[in-house]
């Protein structure tokens, strides 16, 4: 197998199948967090937050969400 092709393959292979660009997270989730959960922090902190207060979020951000919750990874540079 020629390197360029392995190398591709083992990046496919590397990535994540599906993920949540932090853009979108930012985008859909930045004003639901600065309601439900000023203060709280970034990351899992903030995910657990915004989790709790599910039933307030707005549809895209509770979406997110639900992404996050059934295993989908922030990516951060995507």
């Amino acid at each position: 197998m020629k390197p360029i092709l392995a190398g591709i393959i083992f990046l496919l292979a590397a990535t994540p199948a599906s993920a949540v660009g932090l853009r979108a997270v930012i985008r859909d989730c930045g004003a639901d967090g600065k309601a439900h959960c000023e203060g709280v922090g970034y990351g899992a902190p903030m995910q657990a937050c915004l989790a709790r207060h599910k039933n307030k979020l707005s549809p895209a951000c509770r979406a997110i969400i639900d992404r996050l919750e059934k295993g989908e990874e922030v990516e951060v540079f995507g």
